[in-house]
């Protein structure tokens, strides 16, 4: 499940096939578009790199697994990347936002900027509003999804839009995130709604892409906290 490329007077890259297999297992006939896709994302592995553009640093959301298998894969992964702890299980990773990619930032290139990380976040936040397609709620009946253009609806979490207002539900707001375009929302009190909720998480999880969590979050001062 993996394809290793190098272009000469270049270091070799490693392409993982996992999601983009599981996109194609998901909607065989997008095959064509999901092999343009991601050629066009491994090419920009290769083109001269360039200073990283501040207003181009987006944050994503990431889980544990994310970084103990990246950890795996890349030596000194977790000293060499940017990222802060968000709660006991995920994490904010920064990440600079390609025409056909999005690349993950170390700290030898953040360097540069000679910015803190929360200016960094504070910024990477306000990029997100920028680059974000309009968010739209849908759904009824105390069960809802976040929808923002499909790349980055799991790093909404962010954002300061987490009331009763936008997202009427019984009880206090709680949220899954388990794919990097999938955020649903319901409330405590909403017992059909959570096991609506846990049945999606576990389906993804099972057969999705670019997953993030297998978890679901409350909403509690301010920020979202594992849900026991």
């Amino acid at each position: 499940m993996e394809v290793t490329t190098k272009l000469k007077g270049s270091d070799n890259y490693r392409h993982f096939l996992d999601n983009s297999y599981a996109e194609y297992k998901n909607e065989p006939k997008d095959l064509k578009k999901i092999i343009k896709k991601y050629t066009l994302a491994s090419k920009e592995l290769f083109l001269p790199e360039e200073p990283v553009k501040l207003e181009r640093i987006v944050p994503i959301i990431k889980d544990k697994r994310y970084l103990i298998e990246s950890s795996k894969l890349v030596e000194n992964f977790e000293n060499t990347h940017v990222y802060e702890k968000y709660n006991s299980e995920l994490y904010i990773f920064y990440a600079e936002d390609k025409d056909h990619s999005i690349s993950y930032l170390t700290k030898e290139r953040i360097e540069q900027l000679n910015i803190g990380i929360e200016k960094l976040k504070e910024k990477a936040i306000e990029n997100l509003n920028s680059i974000v397609s309009k968010m739209e709620s849908h759904g009824e009946n105390g069960y809802f999804m976040l929808t923002a253009g499909g790349d980055y609806e799991t790093s909404l979490l962010l954002f300061d839009i987490w009331n009763k207002e936008n997202f009427p539900v019984d009880g206090e707001l709680i949220i899954g995130i388990p794919a990097r375009d999938i955020l649903i929302i319901t409330g405590t009190n909403e017992k059909e709604n959570i096991e609506k909720l846990e049945n999606s998480i576990g389906e993804i999880n099972e057969n999705g892409d670019h997953l993030v969590s297998d978890k679901i979050f409350i909403f509690k001062k301010g920020k979202f906290e594992l849900w026991k």
